[in-house]
C-alpha cells in the first residue's frame, strides 16, 4: 500500500513527510495547520465539524471556536488565500468547515527498507513529540559534517580587509563540531549606566528562537549559552562545553531614542570571525534589528534560505517597544528563578503586568503571567494553590485567544492539569505542543516532570538525552535526567550530570540519593546533611537516622518510629517526614496524613519508584494513593509504567 498522499487543486499534500508542495515548491505550512487541512482532506467533500477537528487536530481536547476560527485563517495564509489563490477553506455557519476544492488520491509508493518489528507505541512514545522535537536535527549533522570535512584542512576564514574585525584567538579546539551548531552568546550592554542588560539579553533570545526555526541550523538551548555570562571563556572553551561549530556574541550601547547593536559570528575552529556587522537603528527598531542579525547569519553560514521561511519578530510580540522591554525584564527574572526563587518570580509577574498594561493584547507577556501564577505555587508552600491556578487559567486563556500557539500559555495550563490529576487533560495540552514543534527547555522539563511522577523512566532517558545535548548546562533538563538514571538503577550517570550542576540548589541532595542507590553510605551521609529538602530543612540528626537505616536495616522499624514520632510532636515538618519516609522507601509514609495533591506539586511523589522501594509499592494503601492521584485509569488506557504490571481486568501490581 502506498503512502497517504493527496492533489488539492494545485497543491499536493503528503501526510507520510507531513509536507505540503505547490508545482515542486514546498509550502511552508505550520504541524497544527497541516493537522487540520488533513483532516479537512480526509473528510472532502462532506463538512467537518467542530467536535471531529476537536478530536482530529487538538487530539480531543475542547477548545473554543475562536481559537479554531484563528487556525483556519492561518491555514488560509498558508495556502496562500491572502495572494488570491484558493480559496481552499470555507465556514459553514452552524455545522463547521469545509474544503472547497477538488480533492484528487495519489499513491505513491513508499521507499524500501529494512523491516521492522510492528511494536506498539507506548504512551510516552506517543506524547513526547515536543521532546523529541530537536533530535530531527541530528539527521543533517552527518550531511553537514561531510560538507565541512574538506574545508577543515584550509585555513580560517578571515575577514576582508578594512572591516576592522580582530582575530580573537588561534588555539585550535580539542574536537572539531559542526559549524552549523550554533551558540548565541547573551549581548553585552555597553551603556553608559549599564541598565539595559535584559534588552541585551532579550535581543540575544529573540535571535535563538528565529535561529531555531530556520532549516539546517542547530541551536544551542538558552539557558546554557547564557550560562557563559561573564566569563572569560574564550569561543575554543565554550565550545568544548557546548559541541557548538559557531558562536554568536554581540554588543548593544543604548542612548537616548538609538541603539547600536554589533554582532560578530566566530568560527571554533580557529577563534577567527566569519561574519560582523554593526546597526545603527532607533530604538523602537529593536525587532527589525534581531531579524537582520539571524538573516545574516544564515547567509554568512550559506543557507538556503526563502525570505518566506524567515518569521517576522514583531509578529510574534508587539508593536510598543516600551511593553517589550517590560515584558523583557520579566523574562530575565524569570529565568533566574531557581537562583531569586518565589522573590524573583513576584518581581517578574510586576513587569508581565506592566506589559499587558502597555499591550493588553500582548499574547506573550499574558503567558508569562501565567507561567508566573502557577510556578509561584512550587515555589512557595504557603500559598493558595487554586487562588493562583485560577489566575493562571485566566491568563492563559488570553494568551491563547490572542496566539492560539502560545508555547507558554499551552504549558502553564497542562501543568496545572496535571497537578489537579487531571493527567489526560495534561497529555492533551502537551500533544498540543507537539504538533506546534516547540523545543523549549522549560516546557520539556514540565512534561518530564509528569512522566517522572507517573513512572515512566527508561523511554524518558532516551528523550532527555537529545535535548540534554543541545542544553547540557540546563539545570532542569539536567536533574531531569539524573532523576530518571537514578530511578532507573543508574546512579553512575546520575552522579555524572549531578556534578556539572554546581549551582544547583538540590545538587547535593539527590547526589545523595545517588549514593544511597550505589550503596556508598559514607558519601551519601555527606551529601544529605542540612541539604534543603522541596518542602524544608532535613535536620543533620534526621539525614543521619536517614542513613542509618540503609547502613543497619534492623534498625529500621525504630528509625521510622522516630520520624513518625517526631512529625506528631511537631519536632519535624510534616512534609519533611513524608519526604524522608518515602526516600527510605517505607509505607509509614502512607499512615501520615498527607493529601496526594498537597504534595503532587512538590515533586517528592516520584521517590515512590526508588529501586528500593518495594515495599511501598506493594502496600495496598499504596493502590489507593495512586488510584486518588487517578494514575491507574491512565495507566490501563496509555500503557503501564517501569515498576506496574495488569494482574486482571481490575487489579495491578507494582513490583
Amino acid at each position: 500500500m502506498g503512502f497517504e498522499c493527496y492533489r488539492i487543486g494545485d497543491l499536493v499534500l503528503d501526510a507520510g513527510t507531513q509536507e505540503v508542495t505547490r508545482n515542486g515548491s514546498p509550502v511552508p505550512v505550520p504541524r497544527l495547520s497541516f493537522k487540520l487541512l488533513l483532516s479537512l482532506v480526509r473528510h472532502a467533500p462532506n463538512v467537518v465539524s467542530v467536535q471531529t477537528l476537536e478530536q482530529e487536530v487538538w487530539s480531543g481536547l475542547i477548545v473554543d471556536k475562536g481559537t479554531i476560527n484563528k487556525r483556519v485563517l492561518l491555514l488560509r495564509k498558508s495556502l496562500g488565500e491572502d495572494k488570491g489563490m484558493g480559496p481552499y477553506v470555507t465556514v459553514i455557519r452552524g455545522s463547521g468547515y469545509r474544503l472547497d476544492i477538488p480533492v484528487e488520491r495519489i499513491e505513491r509508493e513508499p521507499e524500501k527498507t529494512a523491516p521492522q518489528k510492528n511494536e506498539p507505541q507506548t504512551w510516552y512514545q506517543r506524547s513526547s513529540g515536543a521532546i523529541r522535537t530537536i533530535s530531527y536535527w541530528l539527521l543533517g549533522i552527518v550531511a553537514v559534517l561531510a560538507l565541512y570535512q574538506g574545508v577543515q584542512d584550509k585555513s580560517p576564514v578571515r575577514s576582508a580587509p578594512g572591516e576592522g574585525v580582530e582575530q580573537a584567538g588561534t588555539t585550535q579546539p580539542t574536537v572539531i563540531y559542526d559549524q552549523r551548531f550554533i551558540a548565541v552568546m547573551p549581548f553585552v550592554d555597553l551603556s553608559d549606566g549599564k541598565d539595559h542588560q535584559y534588552l541585551g539579553d532579550g535581543i540575544a533570545e529573540e535571535v535563538i528562537n528565529l535561529l531555531a526555526d530556520m532549516e539546517g541550523l542547530d541551536v544551542a538551548a538558552r539557558t546554557s549559552s547564557f550560562s557563559f555570562r561573564d566569563t572569560s571563556l574564550n569561543a575554543m572553551d565554550i565550545a568544548d562545553d557546548l559541541h557548538v561549530g559557531t558562536i554568536l556574541e554581540g554588543s548593544l550601547r543604548h542612548d537616548g531614542n538609538q541603539i547600536r547593536v554589533t554582532a560578530q559570528l566566530i568560527d571554533t575552529r580557529n577563534g577567527f570571525h566569519i561574519w560582523s556587522k554593526t546597526y545603527d537603528r532607533k530604538f523602537d527598531q529593536v525587532f527589525e534589528v534581531q531579524d537582520d542579525i539571524a538573516l545574516s547569519i544564515a547567509r554568512a553560514l550559506q543557507l538556503t534560505l526563502a525570505d518566506s521561511s524567515m518569521p517576522d519578530s514583531s509578529k510574534q510580540t508587539t508593536d510598543n517597544i516600551e511593553a517589550f522591554s517590560m515584558y523583557l525584564k520579566g523574562r530575565e527574572l524569570f529565568n533566574e528563578r531557581i537562583r531569586l526563587r518565589a522573590e524573583g518570580l513576584r518581581e517578574a509577574l510586576g513587569f508581565f503586568w506592566k506589559a499587558v498594561e502597555l499591550d493588553p493584547k500582548f499574547a506573550r507577556a499574558h503567558a508569562g503571567i501565567a507561567s508566573v501564577y502557577w510556578l509561584l505555587t512550587t515555589y512557595d508552600a504557603t500559598l493558595d494553590q487554586d487562588t493562583y491556578f485560577e489566575q493562571a487559567v485566566e491568563s492563559a486563556n488570553f494568551a491563547l485567544e490572542i496566539d492560539p500557539d502560545s508555547v507558554d500559555a499551552l504549558g502553564a495550563l497542562a501543568s496545572i492539569h496535571a497537578a489537579r490529576g487531571e493527567i489526560e487533560m495534561a497529555v492533551a495540552r502537551f500533544e498540543q505542543i507537539r504538533s506546534i514543534g516547540s523545543s523549549d527547555s522549560n516546557i520539556i522539563h514540565w512534561q518530564a516532570m509528569l512522566h517522572m511522577r507517573l513512572g515512566y523512566f527508561d523511554e524518558l532517558i532516551g528523550e532527555l538525552t537529545d535535548v540534554y545535548r543541545h542544553d547540557p548546562l540546563n539545570e532542569h533538563i539536567g536533574w531531569s535526567l539524573a532523576a530518571a538514571y537514578n530511578f532507573s538503577g543508574q546512579p553512575e550517570e546520575a552522579e555524572k550530570i549531578l556534578l556539572k550542576l554546581e549551582n544547583f540548589k538540590y545538587r547535593d541532595y539527590n547526589l545523595g540519593l545517588a549514593a544511597i542507590n550505589e550503596g556508598d553510605y559514607t558519601k551519601a551521609r555527606e551529601y544529605l546533611r542540612d541539604v534543603q529538602l522541596r518542602s524544608g530543612v532535613l535536620p543533620a540528626a534526621y539525614a543521619d537516622i536517614v542513613i542509618d537505616v540503609f547502613e543497619n536495616p534492623q534498625s529500621r522499624q525504630e528509625c521510622e518510629k522516630m520520624i513518625v514520632s517526631a512529625a506528631s510532636q511537631e519536632e519535624l515538618d510534616e512534609l519533611v517526614a513524608f519526604e524522608a519516609l518515602l526516600i527510605l522507601g517505607s509505607p509509614r509514609a502512607l499512615e501520615l496524613d498527607i493529601d496526594p495533591y498537597k504534595v503532587y506539586k512538590l515533586q517528592i511523589l516520584s521517590q515512590v519508584w526508588n529501586n528500593w522501594g518495594v515495599e511501598l509499592r506493594q502496600d495496598a494503601r499504596f493502590k489507593e494513593w495512586v488510584e486518588k492521584l487517578n494514575y491507574v485509569g491512565f495507566w490501563r488506557k496509555y500503557g503501564w509504567p517501569d515498576r506496574c504490571r495488569p494482574t486482571g481486568p481490575n487489579s495491578f501490581e507494582c513490583i
